[in-house]
Formats: C-alpha cells, structure tokens, sequence
C-alpha cells in the first residue's frame, strides 16, 4: 500500500499529483453535503430538543469543510482524513444531545446527514481501499450508536458508505500504480536520452583518440613502450565502450542493478558471478563499489602475473551485499601494503579501503606469496 503522507518541504504528497481530480471531487462533495445539512437544519431544527447546539454544530462543521477542503487540495494526506473521521464522528454523536432519544428511535434524521460519509472518500483516496474499508465501518459504528436500532436507513447507509469506500479506494490504487509506472516510464526515457548523449560525446572524442593511440601504437613493432601503450589504449577503449552501451538506468527511487554496472566496469578476462535476480542498490554505492572493484581488477593485472585469471562474486542478503574479486596470481608479499603506502602508493589505502569506509563497510584481504589474492568486500543495505 503506498502511503500519500505529505512531503517533507511542504510540496503535494507523493502519489497527489495525480489524484488531484479525485480531491477535488471529494471537496465538491463535501460542499454539497454541507449544503444538505444547513438545509437540514431549516428544515427540521425548530423540533429539536436543543435546536442552539445544533446550529453550532452546524457552524463548526462549516468552518471544519472549509479547513479541511484547503488541506485535501494542497496536501491530500492520509493525517487530514484520519482528523476529520474524528471531528466527523463527533458531529454525528452530537446528534444524541440536540435530538431527543424517542425522535431518534422514530426515524428522526441525524444532524450530519450525508455529510459523515466525506472522511470515508478522503480515507479512500489517502490509503486505498483498505483506508475506505475502514471509514465506512467506523461511520456505521457512529451511526448505529446514534440510531440505537438497525433499521432500513441504517442498513441502506451501511451499503452506501462500504461500496463507496472499497469503490473509491481501488479507484485510487489503480491511478497511483499508473502514476508510478509513468514516473518510471518517464525516468528510464529520461537516463537513456542522456546516455545517449554522452555515448555520442564520448564517441566523437575520447574513443577516436583511444582507437588512434592503439592502431599507431601496434604500427611501432619495434618500440615496446609504444606497443604496451597501444595495448593499455585498446582495454581502456573497450572498457568504456562496455560501459557506455550496458550501463543500467536508474530508476525512479534512485536504485541500479549492481550486477549490471559491474558487467560494464570489469575487464574482459574477469569471470562474474552474480544473483538471478537484480541486487538493487543507490546508484551512488554502486559507483563507489565499480570504482573499488575497477582498481582492484587494476591491481591484479599489473601484479598479479600475465596468466593470472580474475573473477567476481557477487552475494545479496537481506542487510547486507558482499562483492568477492579473486585471482590466482602471485600473491601479495606480507608488510607490501604497508611499504606501497608509506611510499605514496594510496591505490589500496585510499581508493579501496577509504571508499569503502565511507560506505560503512568493510573490506577484507586473503593472500598470501604464491597464494593469489581475494577481495571481500560488505556493505550495508540501509537507505537502498
């Protein structure tokens, strides 16, 4: 059930927007019964046992329309509908003070009318059916505790006030399940179209210069600097067009696949192993994780020996995701670390084990001088 709570700035509630005909409805509704009540009044308030109270029940109830009218058209919150069942329920059990319990019996009309069943609709439209399910037997409660006896009044308001909840509450679901697909629809286009455009900005500069740099290296057969360079220039030119053409789009709740965005930052060579299902994370912890995952595959293939293979692991769990990068190379010496890092190398010092703090997980190291080198890396699930 999503929830149309109002937002935290002050702005329309998430999932108004697109009800906003509906509010406006119930608002019209409201006026209306308000109408039939003041008309009530007229009508039948000279042969009430307290005809003053009624009048100033009538009165708060018109100044309660006008208060909660604004509130439903700027906010339309489920807080607002929850109040007004409880003014309105109040004004219908004031019934049993202005009227007389005998010309209740009789059949005598309540001071509300159908006035009562407006936090129904707006209960509806805030929590769907479910909410409007609950306004209408909270409504009928009020009313029998009114009426004091089931008769065909009460049997018919009943019918009325639960088919107009579960009608108006499904009505509203179906219009806030298409309202979201739309946003989706809308931001999935919207990342593809600037995709696109970096993809064409990319092409026009940094992968022609990547693709020269690599073809007028390899001419330099006998220049072994220029070959590695030429080497380097083509895995780099292969590895971003891997990223522009499979990078995943985020979606409206700001989540990426995290499976998808590795297959687009990793080398060739390295073997991933990820979950059938897409392992949903902010897109800015999945750009933290590429980033660690891309050095350390960086690391490997400038240590880890030529015929070294690669492979990542990806495990998702209900609090957490851990990635595993491993090769079977040469091993990282005891005390290298450490050396690497008072030397200036801050590779694994502030690119790996920095950024993954920042996340607020950790990272774990397994090698060994001829045992190879594994990567564990865990970060929470909290605000993915």
């Amino acid at each position: 059930m999503t929830s149309v709570d109002g937002a935290r700035r002050g702005g329309p509630a998430r999932g108004h927007a697109h009800l906003v005909p509906l509010w406006r409805g119930l608002v019209v509704y409201r006026v209306v019964a308000l109408v039939a009540a003041i008309v009530n009044l007229v009508r039948f308030g000279d042969g009430w046992a307290r005809p003053t109270l009624g009048v100033l029940v009538v009165a708060a109830m018109v100044v309660w329309t006008a208060m909660s009218s604004l509130r439903y058209l700027h906010r339309g919150d489920a807080r607002t509908a929850v109040v007004d069942l409880v003014v309105t329920s109040l004004a219908t059990a004031s019934t049993l003070l202005v009227e007389t319990p005998a010309r209740l019996a009789e059949g005598g009309p309540v001071i509300t009318t159908v006035w009562s069943a407006g936090p129904v609709l707006a209960l509806a439209l805030a929590l769907g059916w479910r909410g409007g399910l609950v306004g209408g037997v909270v409504t009928v409660g009020v009313l029998f505790a009114v009426r004091r006896a089931v008769d065909a009044d009460l049997v018919f308001d009943t019918q009325l006030l639960l088919v107009a909840g579960l009608a108006v509450g499904l009505a509203a679901d179906t219009m806030r399940r298409s309202g979201e697909r739309l946003r989706e629809a809308t931001a999935r286009e919207a990342a593809t179209a600037e995709r696109e455009r970096l993809s064409r900005d990319i092409h026009d500069g940094v992968l022609q210069v990547l693709a020269l740099v690599r073809r007028r290296g390899a001419e330099l057969d006998g220049d072994a600097p220029a070959v590695e360079l030429a080497r380097l220039a083509g895995e780099q030119e292969a590895a971003l067009r891997r990223l522009i053409t499979s990078a995943p789009v985020p979606g409206p709740d700001g989540t990426v696949d995290l499976s998808s965005r590795l297959a687009g930052a990793l080398p060739p060579r390295a073997s991933l192993a990820v979950p059938a299902e897409p392992v949903l994370l902010p897109a800015a912890v999945v750009d933290e994780l590429a980033a660690v995952l891309r050095e350390g595959a960086a690391n490997a293939a400038a240590h880890a020996g030529p015929d070294a293979g690669l492979w990542v692991l990806v495990e998702d769990a209900a609090d957490e995701v851990t990635v595993s990068l491993r090769d079977d190379g040469v091993g990282i010496p005891a005390g290298r670390l450490d050396e690497a890092a008072a030397e200036g190398h801050l590779g694994v010092a502030g690119s790996m084990r920095g950024r993954v703090a920042d996340l607020g997980g950790t990272i774990t190291l397994h090698t060994g001088a001829g045992q190879g080198t594994e990567w564990e890396i865990t970060v929470p699930r909290r605000g993915s």
